[in-house]
């Protein structure tokens, strides 16, 4: 009986033994598994990590590589560069002042009226400008008139013939004798008005002739109050008549002692002479006095002052025929002299005229320059 007992809890153990078997078996089996995995893991990691380094070195050289190539081609192109460049500005700087000497054969100096002279001491006057007009000398202006009241009979001149003092311009039958005379030129000169014809009566009241004698005339000058105290009897002007080429001067020898009230200005008188009949009776002027001179400084002739790339320049020759322009300051001008300032010492040998000419090539050889670059 015990041994029927023995086997019955035999057969219930045997299931729960092999159950118990079976899972040790895939316990050890998982961890077999888990040292495998975890042995391989290590090692991809281990090549991954050696992969990396490898990259990494790589990576190291081809950059150490590539920065080294950058920085050399870049600074050999930097290194290009600037020596270029300063290369070129230090050309373009040698251009540019050769560019402003003009060089110049004899010949051409000759024919181009170069002339020299020094820097030196003067005075420049201090000027007004002043207009007017030019009108008949009235001390020659002569108003014809009959003698006695009369019916005209002859006339023997014209506007605009000339007479000569003692000619017979018309003849009159009196109106009291019957008798008729003759009325003469009383100076030389230029019929400008007539004022009869034949078979009128005169009488002694009218002014038939107006003769004026033009080898004289009147240059009369507006002074107004702003320059009255500046404008004296004996100064000096220089008169241009408006719309002509005459240039003359005279000096001023009568002003008005008053304002006139029409125009609120007093009047500067010049005799000039007019021998040639160039100044017209009626012809607007500019006159240009000289009031006063200035204190003694270095001078140039004005026309010698040039005006080159908005600076004032005045040329000045080697002695090999190569012609400079040196910027200088200037002060005051008149019409001949102009004050220099600085840029010149006294005796500096400097072209007088011509000037223009030596800035008109300069200018004229620097357009040509611009136009072959293509600018």
């Amino acid at each position: 009986m015990l041994k029927k007992i023995l086997i019955f809890l035999l057969i219930l153990l045997i299931p729960w033994l092999i159950s118990i078997g079976l899972a040790q078996v895939d316990h050890d089996d998982h961890a077999d598994t888990m040292e495998v995995h975890e042995e391989l893991g290590h090692d991809d990691h281990d090549d991954h990590a050696d992969t990396m380094e490898v990259h990494e070195e790589l990576g190291h050289d081809d950059h150490d590589e590539d920065v080294d190539h950058v920085e050399e081609a870049g600074h050999d192109d930097h290194d290009e560069d600037v020596d270029h460049v300063e290369e070129a500005g230090h050309d373009d700087h040698d251009e540019d002042e050769d560019e402003l000497i003009v060089k110049l054969t004899p010949e051409a100096i000759k024919l181009a009226g170069i002339t020299f002279l020094n820097v030196e001491h003067g005075r420049i006057g201090r000027t007004v400008e002043l207009s007017g007009e030019i009108g008949f000398n009235e001390d020659r202006l002569a108003h014809v008139a009959p003698r006695f009241a009369g019916v005209v009979l002859q006339i023997n001149y014209r506007v605009g013939d000339y007479v000569e003092e003692g000619d017979v311009v018309a003849i009159v039958e009196s109106n009291e004798s019957m008798n008729s005379y003759s009325i003469k030129a009383p100076i030389s000169g230029w019929v400008i008005e007539r004022q009869i014809t034949t078979g009128e009566f005169i009488s002694e009241e009218n002014s038939i002739f107006v003769i004026a004698d033009l080898s004289t005339v009147w240059v009369n000058l507006a002074v107004y109050p702003k320059d009255a105290n500046r404008i004296k009897k004996g100064q000096m002007a220089i008169i241009k008549s408006i719309g002509t080429d005459n240039i003359t001067t005279g000096k001023i020898d009568y002003i008005t002692p008053i304002m006139d009230l029409r125009t609120r200005s007093a009047t500067a008188r010049i005799t000039l002479s007019n021998s040639g009949n160039t100044l017209r009776p009626g012809s607007f002027v500019q006159a240009t006095i000289t009031t006063e001179a200035s204190e003694e400084t270095l001078v140039v002739e004005k026309n010698a002052v040039q005006y080159l790339e908005d600076k004032s320049v005045v040329f000045v020759a080697d002695g090999r025929n190569n012609f400079t322009p040196v910027e200088v300051v200037v002060g005051d001008s008149d019409d001949r002299l102009t004050q220099i300032k600085s840029g010149l010492t006294e005796g500096s040998k400097y072209v007088s005229s011509g000037a223009f000419e030596l800035k008109a090539k300069i200018v004229t050889s620097n357009l040509d320059a611009h136009a072959g670059h293509g600018h």
